[in-house]
């Protein structure tokens, strides 16, 4: 499982960036709901500064947005938990502010065979 990590190209919003990382997997449809969440948790920020970042492999996308000030709203890091496999809203460890990690599991495709 090779794993890729993406970084918002210079003045990419987080939108154009999630949406250019799921383009780039080979199977971008299970990944679809991600773009959602990240729409959701940018909306939550108010236009606070935060930094993007994915990491993606075959089996796997992890989006994380660190921000400042106070936190996202708990029901909606809910919701958001609700539609992925895992969300994790944490402080940032090493500076003041917060750390949103979305995960979403890419499932292997079947083959099934017909007789």
């Amino acid at each position: 499982m090779e794993e890729k990590t993406y970084i918002p190209e210079h003045d990419e919003n987080a939108m154009e960036f999630i949406r250019r990382v799921i383009k780039a997997q080979p199977d971008g449809e299970p990944l679809r709901i991600v773009e959602q969440l990240v729409e959701i948790a940018v909306g939550e920020l108010k236009g606070r500064p935060y930094e993007i970042s994915a990491k993606a492999s075959t089996q796997r996308m992890v989006v994380t947005l660190q921000h400042g000030g106070k936190r996202i709203d708990e029901r909606m890091v809910w919701v958001m938990g609700d539609h992925t496999d895992r969300v994790d809203y944490k402080p940032n460890e090493t500076e003041d502010g917060w750390v949103l990690t979305i995960n979403r599991d890419i499932p292997p495709l079947f083959v099934t065979r017909r007789y």
